[in-house]
């Protein structure tokens, strides 16, 4: 068999239902003759359908496809076997929630060669559950994962990072720097990597047109969620933060931002709630939460504590109700056009991938 130029990886768990609609996005993408890929799929310990979505995948695909089973749980472990497992040149990270447009990876593959670099990331698109009319704050897509990086190539840095659901690296990068490493509560591995790629001098671009579409269900619209969301980014945050400026540095960061807090962000969250817009309350509040993690982080660091440990394994599904049982929600995407996670019957899906609204 000859070697692909490119292994998609996809790192999935308990998620059959999703990993459907996910790998049969990518099964017959647009190559344009210029390159060859694989699919990867990594089943971190499933205790769902999962295994049999894969083997049914395997045979639908027009591409090659495989699954390994990582024991070890974590999103780490998963990526980490992936990048062992992988036989391209590139390597392309894909998340089990997600749509590829028809023309995602080609335009990967096409910005690399134009911008002449070894990391290049792409656009990711909320698509919301149907019926959803809410107007969400940047803050709130900042959280769920939409990108910010406006219409026209440029080179990641400041507050355009990449994150590992759109991003193709090439393998000596990971040769270079090393693979993924554990941060903290499990999170954060992607902005860690690329931090190091800029210790290292390695270039990354991001390349709006290359789009994912980011499956988004209701209950990750919810306030809790997003609360949660934003209070371990900013544990994540500070962790980073005091890694890499040492103590001193960190603990006049530290009370800048208490600083911050108590003469900007609790400003702005009574002014957000006395405008009565309760989407913009919700974002202020999004806003303050992740700065409050970010104390709360900071407090963790310079204590010593020990680290998180990786989050456990999720309990099996109770016997008598099989994922299958569950309806299928509708999601709408960027373009108007509605799309289903896939049912369960029949397990085989079309050979042709959806043929999703190319952005080009």
């Amino acid at each position: 068999m000859t070697t692909p130029d490119i292994s998609v990886v996809v790192c999935t768990r308990n998620r059959a239902a999703l990993l459907r609609g996910a790998l049969a996005s990518l099964y017959d993408l647009a190559t344009e003759d210029e390159f060859s890929y694989e699919i990867v799929v990594i089943d971190n310990g499933s205790t769902d359908e999962t295994p049999q979505v894969i083997a049914a995948a395997a045979q639908e695909s027009k591409h090659p496809l495989r699954g390994i089973v990582e024991g070890e749980p974590g999103i780490v472990a998963a990526r980490n076997r992936g990048i062992r497992e992988s036989q391209g040149r590139w390597i392309a990270f894909f998340d089990d929630d997600q749509l590829a447009d028809w023309h995602w990876l080609a335009e990967l593959h096409r910005g690399a060669i134009d911008k002449d670099c070894r990391v290049v990331g792409g656009s990711v698109q909320l698509a919301l559950p149907a019926g959803c009319n809410r107007q969400l704050a940047p803050a709130v897509l900042m959280l769920l994962g939409e990108s910010m990086g406006g219409d026209l190539p440029q080179r990641y840095g400041g507050r355009l990072t990449p994150g590992c659901g759109n991003l193709m690296v090439e393998r000596s990068v990971f040769d270079q720097i090393g693979q993924f490493e554990l941060a903290i509560e499990g999170r954060g591995e992607d902005t860690d990597l690329y931090e190091r790629m800029q210790r290292a001098r390695i270039d990354a671009w991001y390349i709006p047109t290359a789009v994912i579409h980011h499956l988004t269900p209701a209950e990750r619209l919810e306030r809790e969620y997003l609360l949660s969301v934003a209070e371990r980014m900013g544990r994540g945050i500070a962790v980073r933060k005091r890694k890499a400026l040492g103590v001193m540095p960190f603990t006049c960061l530290w009370l800048a931002k208490f600083a911050h807090i108590a003469a900007v962000e609790y400003p702005r969250l009574m002014w957000a709630a006395m405008r009565g817009n309760a989407e913009r309350m919700l974002a202020r509040r999004c806003e303050l939460t992740l700065a409050q993690g970010f104390l709360n982080g900071a407090c963790h660091v310079q204590s010593h504590a020990k680290p998180a440990s990786a989050p456990a394994p999720s309990a099996p599904l109770p016997p008598g109700e099989p994922l299958a049982k569950q309806p299928a929600p509708v999601f709408i995407l960027r373009s108007g056009e509605p799309t289903a996670v896939m049912d369960f019957q029949p397990l085989a899906l079309a050979a042709a991938s959806p043929k999703l609204p190319s952005q080009r």
